[in-house]
């Protein structure tokens, strides 16, 4: 059976691409603090700390920030669907009952 994706609610898919955006960050960020950790631990100066105190500090920012993103970049794609999908149709989908 096919069916057609008409609207879809702007608030919802902000807070679900939002929400995916941000556990992508967490990934990225806890990569890039462990990094940090890893190559400051190997350089011999006075700023070495900066290395792992900054991987600690893109490991919280990055999902902060991936995920504020994600929430105006998700509500942004579903207003722009929602004005399309009116003048040119919607996505089909194929449903089994």
């Amino acid at each position: 059976m096919k069916k057609e994706i008409t609207r879809l609610d702007v608030g919802s898919v902000a807070m679900m691409y939002g929400a995916i955006l941000a556990t992508i960050g967490l990934v990225i960020g806890l990569f890039v603090a462990a990094f940090g950790s890893l190559f400051g631990s190997l350089i011999n100066s006075e700023q070495s700390g900066m290395f792992v105190g900054g991987g600690i500090f893109m490991a919280i920012l990055f999902p902060i920030m991936y995920g504020v993103l994600g929430l105006i970049a998700g509500a942004l794609v579903a207003v722009i669907y929602n004005f399309l999908a009116g003048r040119i149709g919607g996505v089909k989908v194929y449903v089994r009952d």
